[in-house]
């Protein structure tokens, strides 16, 4: 039976080991990005609508004015646009000029004025014109047609930059990303250590052996 008992316990096994293991890690970057911010100056609205200079039918004029006075400080810029059905002369001068035309007669002096146009269906204040010092100035739309009366549009505005202003706008963004790493080992049956597997099938082979004697023995001793 210890002979038995032997090879029993050679037949034994070593330990199952399984073993996984999951890492996971988490990966931040930062970008930068920059994009850029485009918008138009605000405007300042002057005058936008329709005008009508009379011609010089029946009078003694060598012209008929149009005039509209605003005030303007130095950094902003004048725009704007004209448009007449008949050639008109085009003006923006300081209000002491005007003053001075109306008291000379004068129809119009390009020498005097900040933007303007000798004779004109159609007149752009573009690039705007910077106003050169603060104070009230005065749009001129003149006449000097006998025969019709001058009919158009204008629009004219002030902004405090010429152009439109572009500013860069710079940002981050933090994004979080995981990746996800297994290991593992495969489960393995090892014998126990000092009993190799040649070892634990000759135990199992002498333990029946013996078995067998030992029952033939009892079952002849009965016998006798």
């Amino acid at each position: 039976m210890l002979v038995c008992v032997m090879a029993l316990l050679g037949t034994g096994v070593g330990n199952q080991v399984a073993s996984a293991a999951r890492v996971g890690q988490l990966t931040t970057s930062i970008m930068t990005f920059t994009t850029f911010s485009t918008s138009p100056s605000p405007l300042v609205e002057i005058f936008n609508g329709p005008f009508t200079v009379l011609s010089t039918t029946e009078t003694n004029l060598p012209c008929e004015l149009w005039a509209l006075n605003f005030n303007a400080t130095t950094g902003q810029y004048l725009s704007g646009t004209l448009n007449s059905d008949v050639s008109v002369g085009f003006y923006v001068v300081a209000q002491a000029s005007y003053q001075n035309w109306v008291k000379t007669g004068t129809c119009g002096n390009l020498g005097d004025a900040i933007a303007g146009q000798l004779l004109t269906t159609s007149y752009g204040v573009d690039p705007p014109v910077a106003i050169p010092s603060s104070g009230t100035w005065t749009i001129v739309i003149v006449n000097s047609s006998s025969a019709r009366d001058a009919e158009g549009y204008l629009a004219m505005y002030l902004t405090t930059m010429p152009y439109t202003v572009t500013q860069p706008l710079t940002g981050t963004v933090t994004m979080t990303t995981s990746t996800t790493s297994t290991t593992s080992t495969v489960l393995s049956s090892q014998p126990v250590s000092g009993f190799p597997a040649s070892s634990i099938l000759l135990g199992i082979v002498v333990g029946l052996l013996v078995i067998v004697m030992l029952k033939r023995r009892k079952k002849l001793s009965n016998s006798s």
